[in-house]
């Protein structure tokens, strides 16, 4: 009767092995978007959730606004008044300015920076 040989197959080589490929791809999962597993763990909004849930009202179309008298969120208005930086508008979603009350009560922690940060960045888009 002939022996069936498995070869050299090392039973610590295959779990090492095994054991590998998962943690390989739990490192690959936590790599990726930093920015929204934090957002997410944190409950922060992204920045459009938060505008159109608190912004929009006013500022609709790209920042365009709805009352006479109202300042625009586009570059060049942000700009001419120096508040085209997100220390700016994240002082503003808080605080307020002219016509505009602030929304610190409603926006979370971090969530009137990530707002700013999409303000500017949409701005700099020219708002398509």
């Amino acid at each position: 009767m002939a022996k069936l040989v498995v070869g050299d197959a090392n039973p610590m080589k295959i779990f090492k092995f095994l054991f590998a490929i998962p943690l390989i791809t739990l490192i690959f999962i936590f790599q990726t978007s930093t920015q929204s597993r934090y957002l997410m763990a944190s409950g922060i909004r992204d920045g459009e959730t938060v505008f159109r849930n608190v912004c929009a009202g006013c500022h609709v179309r790209g920042g365009s606004v709805v009352l006479k008298g109202s300042k625009s969120l586009k570059l060049s208005d942000l700009e001419k008044r120096g508040i085209a930086d997100v220390n700016s508008i994240t002082r503003i979603a808080n605080e307020g300015i002219g016509f505009m009350k602030g929304y610190k009560n409603k926006l979370k922690d971090g969530e009137d920076k990530v707002l700013a940060q999409w303000i500017i960045q949409n701005a700099q888009k020219g708002w398509e």
